[in-house]
């Protein structure tokens, strides 16, 4: 079931490739024939690209229902055993390159069924969404995301590092031809089409450094052992000495940093989103980043404990200068967009100070600001859309009247805004009360910082955001103003859920609470063994 479950969207995005090909054949053999009226020509071509586009659409949106069905279901399962203090995951193991003991080895537990569960709600909530933009060569577009999809979901299931490896570099390239094939949707804007390259440039250069780091990891447990493997279980046991470890981490951090992304690695992430579409922009926030994260909890942290405790203090400061750089940039942005994409490298900054603080009340925090904050960004890239369809522009200086003017929408922008805020009753809340004393535990002085920097961000977004509820506009919106039900029912359904978390969170902090506490317990191992001088 787990093969079928990991490569079902690619399956049904190959399908719905093929399927909108030969109905664009189809339509075009009959439009070489003769049309005797021009108006029936133009008639055609307008229901051949209405057509090809919700049937890729359609086969998509069918796929990822049919894996979230499934994921359901084993979420379920999944949870009814952990409660009970049962072990619980689904496994493949089979032989890939055997020369090198390289293995197509995936592991579905806990924390990987709740990140992949989460992965195809945004991919289904951004396929939802994808039918308004209208995208060319639709087949190739939903392949491109549902190729991302299962790439994504077994880079969360991963338990071999080349492979982990592999899935890495894989995911870049949907997203690349995202940015440069169905990008810049705004024509007014004067960007330059640099987000693609640098995106590909920082992120393969990175990604060097951490195959370098794996070959090493693999060759020193080679020397020990005279047998080839990347198996992540057994090189999480392989001794080597604190210097090796530590380079060999820097290896990791110099792809995870680039992704995450920190200072000074930040620039590819604002000119992707500003040269993506709104789509791209949910997959880049819903997908991309998050991949960064989960290789801190599940990689960096269990296999070189006595290194992330060593550069503990670094990553501390860099998270930190992060988080009050990019929130003091939110003051000056007059881009929606570049403000929502500053808000979430804040966010994202904040994660990776509460990361290194070795908590596991910290750790579980993470875990729901993770969820709460892909959903929040989601909701913002989607209101962002629907200012821009309906004021023609992205600049939030001529995003006045919104209250008067739109329907609704003023509504469910405020409460996204103060959801970032993280207002009792949100998963925010829960996330942040959590992460913040957790942080709390291992340093006061981090905890104030952080702290500092939350309020700060929070006063730059309501600075930022407020003005544009009231005031009067000299010219009528678009005829376009009402919201239609299906972005409603899009936005209310993000509601819905950022509430359930936040009123219930207990079943987040279930699932994923045998595999958080277990990376506690290496770094506190790690730890006591370093005070003691063992290391």
């Amino acid at each position: 079931m787990l093969f079928w479950l990991v490569f079902l969207p690619l399956l049904g995005g190959f399908v719905g490739w093929l399927l909108e090909a030969y109905l664009r054949h189809s339509f075009t053999q009959i439009g070489q024939c003769k049309i005797e009226h021009r108006s029936r020509f133009i008639f055609l071509n307008k229901l051949n690209s209405e057509v090809c586009q919700f049937t890729a659409n359609s086969i998509a949106l069918l796929t990822m229902i049919a894996v979230l069905v499934i994921m359901s279901v084993l979420g379920y399962e999944a949870l009814t055993a952990l409660r009970h203090g049962q072990n619980w995951s689904l496994q493949i193991d089979v032989s890939w390159i055997a020369l090198l003991g390289i293995r197509f080895h995936l592991v579905l537990d806990g924390l990987s069924i709740l990140m992949s569960m989460l992965s195809c709600i945004v991919v289904t909530i951004a396929l939802l969404y994808s039918r308004k933009e209208m995208p060319n060569s639709a087949g190739l577009f939903y392949f491109c995301l549902l190729f991302m999809t299962s790439a994504v979901m077994m880079l969360f299931m991963t338990m071999d590092l080349f492979l982990w490896f592999f899935l890495w570099e894989a995911v870049a390239i949907p997203f690349y031809f995202l940015i440069t094939l169905w990008g810049q949707r705004d024509t007014n804007s004067t960007t330059n089409p640099n987000g693609a390259n640098k995106f590909l440039i920082y992120t393969q250069v990175s990604s060097l450094f951490m195959l370098l780091a794996i070959i090493s990891l693999a060759l020193a447990n080679w020397q020990l052992t005279n047998q080839w493997t990347f198996d992540y279980y057994v090189l999480m046991k392989t001794p080597i000495s604190s210097y090796l470890e530590f380079m060999i981490m820097l290896g990791f951090l110099a792809a995870l940093v680039v992704r995450l992304p920190l200072v000074p690695f930040h620039n590819w992430f604002i000119d992707a989103h500003i040269e993506s579409s709104t789509t791209g922009s949910i997959m880049i926030s819903g997908l991309l980043v998050n991949t960064a994260l989960y290789g801190l909890l599940r990689f960096v942290l269990p296999l070189f404990p006595n290194a992330s405790l060593t550069i503990a203090p670094i990553m501390s400061i860099l998270g930190l200068l992060t988080l009050f750089y990019s929130t003091l940039l939110c003051f000056s942005q007059s881009d929606i967009k570049r403000l929502i994409a500053y808000v979430h490298i804040a966010l994202m900054s904040f994660m990776t100070v509460v990361i290194y603080s070795g908590s596991l009340l910290a750790y579980q925090g993470i875990i729901l600001e993770v969820v709460a904050i892909t959903f929040v960004i989601s909701g913002l890239f989607i209101i962002s859309g629907l200012l821009a369809e309906r004021y023609l522009t992205r600049n939030i200086h001529h995003f006045l009247g919104l209250k008067t003017h739109v329907k609704y929408l003023s509504t469910l922008t405020l409460f996204f805004i103060l959801s970032v805020l993280g207002i009792p009753g949100t998963a925010n809340f829960v996330g942040n009360f959590m992460a913040i004393f957790g942080s709390y535990q291992n340093s006061t002085y981090i905890a104030v910082f952080l702290i500092i920097g939350l309020i700060l961000l929070s006063i730059s977004i309501v600075v930022r955001t407020q003005p544009i509820f009231y005031g009067t506009i000299d010219k009528p919106l678009s005829d376009k103003n009402p919201v239609s039900c299906k972005d409603l029912f899009l936005l209310i359904m993000i509601l819905i859920i950022l509430i359930f978390i936040g009123l219930y969170p207990q079943w987040v902090l279930d699932m994923s609470y045998p595999d958080i506490d277990q990376i506690q317990k290496i770094i506190s191992s790690a730890q006591t063994n370093l005070i003691k001088g063992d290391v």
